[in-house]
This record gives structure tokens, sequence and C-alpha cells, in this order.
């Protein structure tokens, strides 16, 4: 028995690249406002200079969260609706309320991502606190963008069991969805200050809505890759915020790739009922998702926690190099919105997904197959149909190859 070829290999692989769709490209989504983003190829995503390898000393990712000791600064958390909108009601697919992301299902979400790196929880523990204004003496860290251009507000902190550090904060969102905002550059430098020494990457997850620049309405979640330090938010991916925010969550992928909604036909998908449709034939990975998806519409909370997950493992994919893709439909695209945020998919393309391979060293079919499970584990049909078909795809592949000659 011989080796399959290495024509037999690179026409597995092709075979495999025609399953993952283009790009989504509405009016307003990044790809349309900034078609001409360079792409990042494998060659050059290894090319890169400033590019952090993962060894054995250093092969860890972490997820810190921040207790809320504060009275104060936990209030700033919810949202400025009134009582009966604190939880969503229109398109609603679950009669139960939605909870915020659990920290223990990001990392089990981040596991299977990012297998075979161990996701560990931060083991430096955090707490909000209340800081009593001084004059800021610190030094900006070298590329931080700290301005000091904010008005003096409710000042608070954050303290570890050897410091206690700044964190500025405005009044209001410009939308007046939140009461307060944090200062995501100043978690990124408490991201970074914390970094543990066996660490690959830091992630730093909060329930506060967040602010980058004083333009800025908000933002979500922002990398340092080179400082292997990350940010995100959960604030703006509560469902109870869709209507307010225009996100249509009838249509998160893999509805976002129904032929009605992409047409703007009306869809029939407008009910609790939802009956997407695609052109794709049923073999098609991502028609089995949609079917998958339809048969199990997630809970509200799913909805929040898959949101979460993905921001997170976007966000930590710039730690490992990863730009913004442009190839695929691809958990690395770049976003513009909310709105375009939740019609991307969960997946890494087939050139993303080689770069995180090589990075983690993991093998395809071992990655995905705990991806199936983590997605079988939350109820999230569309992730575990497209896994599997991905899955059947790859291992038909090898079988065939392996007969060769």
């Amino acid at each position: 028995m011989h080796r399959p070829t290495t024509t037999k290999r690179k026409r597995d692989r092709d075979d495999t690249k025609i399953l993952y769709p283009a790009p989504l490209v509405l009016p307003g989504d990044e790809l349309a406002i900034d078609p001409r983003y360079p792409p990042q190829s494998v060659r050059a995503w290894q090319r890169e200079k400033d590019r952090n390898t993962v060894t054995p000393q250093r092969n860890v990712i972490y997820i810190a969260v921040v207790d809320e000791d504060a009275e104060t600064v936990s209030s700033w958390t919810h949202p400025n609706l009134p009582r009966q909108q604190r939880q969503p009601s229109r398109n609603s697919t679950s009669t139960l309320s939605s909870s915020p992301p659990a920290i223990e299902d990001i990392i089990s979400y981040l596991s299977a991502f990012y297998h075979p790196l161990p996701v560990k929880s931060c083991p430096i523990p955090l707490t909000f606190t209340h800081w009593e204004d001084t004059p800021d003496t610190r030094k900006a860290r070298p590329g931080s963008r700290r301005q000091g251009k904010h008005k003096a507000m409710p000042s608070v902190a954050i303290r570890t069991d050897a410091s206690k550090t700044k964190i500025r904060a405005r009044s209001r969102s410009p939308d007046d969805l939140f009461p307060f905002q944090l200062d995501l550059n100043d978690l990124i430098d408490v991201a970074i200050d914390i970094l543990p020494s066996n660490a690959y990457a830091l992630l730093l997850l909060v329930s506060h809505d967040l602010y980058e620049d004083d333009e800025d309405i908000f933002a979500c979640g922002r990398a340092y890759g080179g400082s292997r330090a990350a940010v995100i938010s959960t604030a703006r991916y509560n469902p109870a915020l869709d209507d307010k925010q225009s996100v249509d969550r009838i249509h998160a992928w893999p509805a976002s790739h129904c032929i009605d909604y992409i047409s703007k036909t009306p869809c029939e998908n407008e009910s609790k009922d939802p009956n997407c449709k695609t052109l794709l034939p049923k073999s098609h990975p991502l028609h089995l998702a949609l079917s998958c998806h339809l048969d199990q519409i997630p809970s509200l909370s799913l909805v929040w926690l898959i949101r979460a997950a993905l921001t997170s493992a976007h966000e930590l994919g710039h730690c490992f190099g990863l730009d913004h893709c442009v190839y695929y439909a691809c958990c690395m695209q770049g976003s513009a919105s909310l709105a375009e945020d939740i019609r991307q998919p969960p997946y890494l393309c087939p050139v993303c997904e080689e770069k995180v391979l090589l990075a983690t060293g993991a093998d395809k079919q071992g990655r995905m197959r705990r991806l199936v499970d983590v997605a079988g584990k939350w109820g999230w049909g569309g992730l575990e149909g497209w896994c599997r078909r991905i899955l059947e795809v790859e291992e038909r592949g090898n079988s065939e190859g392996g007969r060769e000659g």
C-alpha cells in the first residue's frame, strides 16, 4: 500500500475548501466598507516577525474575570431599559429569561477551539473596588492609548493581592444604553500586568460596557496580539438589547445564509417557527447546519453565550497572530456592527484553521470532534451540524486516500 500522493492530498484539501462559503457581505459590513483590506496568507502569517510562538514553557490560555465587590460598579452592568423590557420578547425563542455567560462555559468552548492547548481560569484574583481620586501619575505603557481627555467621573479600580489599578469610566454610553462605560485601554493594561509566566495568552472577560476612544459609542473587544492580552465585554451581546441595536436575532448564523434574507425578499423565518432555506444541496455542511439550527433554536441564554464565545475565540486569534480574514466566511472576519457580528460563522475557514493548527500542533479531526462535543452539550445545533459534516468529508477523504495505489 502506498502513501497518498501529493496530488491526491492536495485534491482532498481543495474538495474540502469548496464547502466553505465566501464572506457574506451586506451593505454596511466591514468588507463593504473596506473591500481592499489586505489578505493574510498562511505564508505571510508564518513570516510575521512579531508573532508569538507556543512553547512548552508558555502554552496556557488563561481566562480572567473580575469579582464585583463594589456595589456601585455592579449596577453599571444593568442596561437602561424599563424593567419589563430587560428580558427580550420580540421574536423570542424561549420563555425562559436569559442569563449572562459563565466563565466555565467559555473555557469549555475555547478548550475545544484551541485544542490541545490547556485553557484555565486565571489564578490571580481580581476584584472591582472604589478608587480615591488622586492625580494619575502612572506612565503610559509603550503603545498604550491613554489620552487623559475624559472628564472626572466616579473612578473604580481593579485590585489584586499585590496592586490596585485605576480604571477610568465615563458617564452614560452615547446611545444611552448603559449608565457608565469602562475604559478598554486600562483593562488591557491590567490583562498585560497579570499575565502569568506560563501563559501563551490571557483573555479578560467583563460584563460592563466598554469604550476605547472618546469618539466610540462602545467597544466589544480588543486584542494586543504582540502582548498576548485581550479583553471582551459581554454587555452588548445581551439579547434584551437586540431591538435597540437593530440586531436581527432570527437571522444569526447559519440562518444569515437564508436565500430570502440575503435577497431581501420577505422571509418566512419571522416567527417562532422559522423556515429558512438555502440553494445549497442537502449534502453541504451549511445546509445541515441550518437544518440542525432550525430543529433546535438556541435559548436566549445560549444565544448570549454563543456571541461571547465567538468574540473570545476571535480576539484570542489575534494573539496567535491571525489578522482579519477576507478569504471565506470565517470567525476571523472583521465586523463593522453587532448586526454583522451575529451573521458570521463560529468556525475557522481553511486558511485561518491551518494557521491555528500549525500554532497549536492540533490535528483537524481531533479539534473538530471536540467542537462537536461542546456544541452537542450546549444544544448548539448549527455548529454541531457543520462540524459533523466537515468531519464526514475529511474522514471519507482520508479513507479514500489511504486506499490509493
